[in-house]
Order: C-alpha cells, then sequence, then structure tokens
C-alpha cells in the first residue's frame, strides 16, 4: 500500500443522497471514489477494482446486505478496510459484521469529515500493524501517514507536524540529547495532534472564531487521548509520554495532567515551545498568522510561566538564524494545500498597487483565550 498514492474507496448505500454528499466530500478530500447503489453493485466494484476501504450501509432495501459486502471483500480484497454505517438505534447487524471483519461503524447521518478521518486512521493502522521497521523509518512513515489523518480533519495544519518536527530535532541536538530520544521527539511531534481525530465533535476544529467552555473542554482531551491511542507498544513509551505533555506548562497550569517544571519530560517541554511557535505563526480558521515580532514578545513574556526557561532561551537564539525561513514555511504548505490568497502568499494581484494592498492583522476577537487556573487573567492559546 502505497502511502503517496490517494486511497481508493467504495461507498456502497441505497440512499441516493448520502452517496452523493459522502462521495463529493470524499473526493474534495483526495480519495478515489467509486458509488454503488446494491449489493450486487458494491461486489462486482470489489471484484474488478483493489479498493484500499470498503464503506458500506448495513441495511438495503429492508435487507440485512451490508455482512455480504463484507465477507466478499475479505474473500476478494483482504488487503481492504471494511467500514460499516448503520441508521438503525438497534445495531445487532453492525455489532455481528464487525466480528467478522469490519474495524468500526459509524452512525447515520455520518459526518463526512469524520468518515474521511476514521478510513484514512483505519487504513494507516493497518499498514503499519503488518509492517516490521526501524524506527526512523517508522518516524518517516507516519510523517505522511499521520498528518493526513489530522489534515482530513483541519486543512490549516497542513504540514505543521513536519514542520514541528524538523525544529523539534533542530532544538534537542542543540541540547546534546541523545539519538534515541531525538527519534522518539521526532515522532511525538508529527503525531502531537492524533488525538483531535477521535474526538467526539470535529466541527469546532475549523470553527471561526472563539470556542465556547464546552468546545474547548473537548479540544483540551486530544493530547491525553492522542496518547492512549498510540497504546502500549515498548517503542513508543517515551512517545506517548511527550504527545501527552505538548499543553503541560512549566508553571503547572496546562493540561491534561497538570504537570510543572522539572516534571514534564525535557522533550517534552521542547515540543511544548516548538508546536506553539508553529502554531502561533501559522493561518488557521480562527486566526491569522502572528508576526516573528509579536511571537518572539509573547514568547519572552511568557518564560517562566508557560515555558521551561532554558529550553526558550535556546529556542530564541535558532530563531534569530532561521525565523524568517520558519515563518515562510506555513505559507507555503498552505498554498499547496489551496488555502491561501495570492495575497496572504505574499503575492499581489497585477491590478492592486503595493501602496494600496491591505496588510493583514490579526485581531485579538479571532483568538481563544485559555483562563489560567486560579487566576483571573487569560493567556492567549492556539489550539494546536
Amino acid at each position: 500500500m502505497d502511502a503517496d498514492r490517494p486511497l481508493q474507496i467504495l461507498l456502497a448505500d441505497d440512499d441516493e443522497s448520502t452517496l452523493s454528499l459522502l462521495g463529493t466530500v470524499l473526493e474534495a478530500r483526495g480519495f478515489i471514489v467509486r458509488l454503488a447503489a446494491t449489493p450486487e453493485e458494491a461486489i462486482a466494484a470489489v471484484e474488478s477494482e483493489p479498493f484500499d476501504a470498503v464503506v458500506t450501509d448495513v441495511v438495503f432495501d429492508g435487507e440485512s446486505a451490508g455482512e455480504t459486502i463484507l465477507a466478499a471483500t475479505k474473500k476478494l480484497r483482504p488487503q481492504a478496510i471494511c467500514l460499516l454505517m448503520t441508521g438503525y438505534p438497534r445495531v445487532d447487524a453492525a455489532v455481528q459484521a464487525m466480528k467478522v471483519g469490519a474495524v468500526d461503524y459509524l452512525q447515520k447521518p455520518v459526518d463526512p469529515t469524520k468518515l474521511a478521518a476514521t478510513i484514512q486512521r483505519s487504513v494507516n493502522e493497518k499498514r503499519l500493524a503488518k509492517e516490521e521497521l526501524p524506527f526512523q523509518d517508522l518516524v518517516d512513515i507516519l510523517s505522511g501517514l499521520v498528518a493526513k489523518s489530522i489534515e482530513s480533519v483541519d486543512p490549516y495544519t497542513a504540514g505543521h507536524g513536519e514542520r514541528t518536527r524538523r525544529y523539534c530535532r533542530l532544538v534537542a541536538e542543540d541540547f546534546g540529547l541523545d539519538k534515541k530520544t531525538v527519534e522518539r521527539l521526532e515522532l511525538a511531534a508529527i503525531a502531537h495532534d492524533y488525538g483531535k481525530i477521535f474526538l467526539d465533535d470535529l466541527g469546532f476544529l475549523t470553527k471561526k472564531g472563539a470556542l465556547t467552555p464546552t468546545e474547548r473542554r473537548e479540544m483540551q482531551r486530544h493530547p491525553l487521548v492522542g496518547a492512549e491511542r498510540l497504546g502500549a507498544h515498548p517503542q513508543l513509551k517515551e512517545v506517548v509520554r511527550y504527545v501527552a505533555e505538548h499543553h503541560e506548562r512549566w508553571d503547572g497550569l496546562g493540561y491534561p495532567f497538570r504537570l510543572k517544571g522539572g516534571e514534564i519530560s525535557r522533550a517534552g517541554r521542547i515540543l511544548c515551545v516548538v508546536e506553539v511557535f508553529d502554531s502561533l505563526t501559522t493561518r488557521r480558521s480562527y486566526k491569522n498568522a502572528w508576526s516573528l515580532q509579536k511571537t518572539i514578545d509573547y514568547f519572552e513574556s511568557q518564560a517562566g510561566r508557560a515555558f521551561d526557561p532554558e529550553i526558550l532561551d535556546t529556542f530564541l537564539r535558532l530563531l534569530e538564524v532561521n525565523g524568517q525561513t520558519w515563518l515562510e514555511a506555513p505559507k507555503i504548505d498552505l498554498t499547496a494545500a489551496g488555502l491561501l490568497i495570492p495575497a496572504e502568499r505574499g503575492e499581489l494581484p497585477t491590478m492592486v498597487k503595493a501602496s494600496e494592498a491591505v496588510p493583514m492583522t490579526t485581531p485579538s476577537s479571532e483568538l481563544p483565550a485559555l483562563a489560567d487556573a486560579g487566576s483571573a487573567t487569560a493567556q492567549t492559546e492556539p489550539l494546536g
């Protein structure tokens, strides 16, 4: 299964509107999609094409036919993952189908964004489960696989994991961290937002404006959820720890465990700084990108509060050398994803003079605030 090629998906459902909606969204996310309105069409498609995933309704015209499609897929395309959709409160048929090979089922009406993330995650997990790889090869592969899963939910995070990986490696090597720790930190940098795709409500990730208290509490679950979902494999022990720690704060007011100071691993403290930097200097659905000076001012104000002063000193020293390059990197990735207009890429339309261009600004109202526990003050914090 080539990680670089688009995934081929079969959607089977007797509801034409469901097929049209899900198919349109999945194609927009980069999947190659084939539609089938009957079990016979679905089975014929499985016979003729090597799908990576088959997504089927449980019931067709009142008959439980999803299991038949599933059985044919397992026989003809054992490499494909199978997902089921059900529109009934009772999911006995879906549960039975899962016993014979489906990896998951989704309650209808199915959220297309969640379906895209579930497909990508399930394909990734199956691929990695059957491969024995050196750890650094695993890091390189996950750089693409995890990023695709997360970016299918929030396109504005395009390139975020890979950039965080690169900057973390530079900081860690400057500190003289050993090779094993650097490798684990790189993988944690790539996977730090993995928990987002398992949250109950994914819509708020691309919401414009501040989150509600309920949405913020849901968002704050993602470090722990991601750590739990990465599993308990011995090689991932440190990776899981760093992922869980990436929103902890030096002063103990972070989450999920309210760790303080040296209770946070050094690698975790590096990830805390680097991840926030890339989030602040990247345009997101709820904010514009911060300028380099505004970002530096923020970090300096948070030394000994949100961030380890020693880590921050090293990071700011590297930022003096690499700052402009790092500031341009998100624009390149977002442009490639089709999310920046010419003016935001630093280009002016041919009919607009430079003197007439309106500069981008970042109103404080666009940025979500996280109140410090036990304090009336609020600190600006990115969702990344």
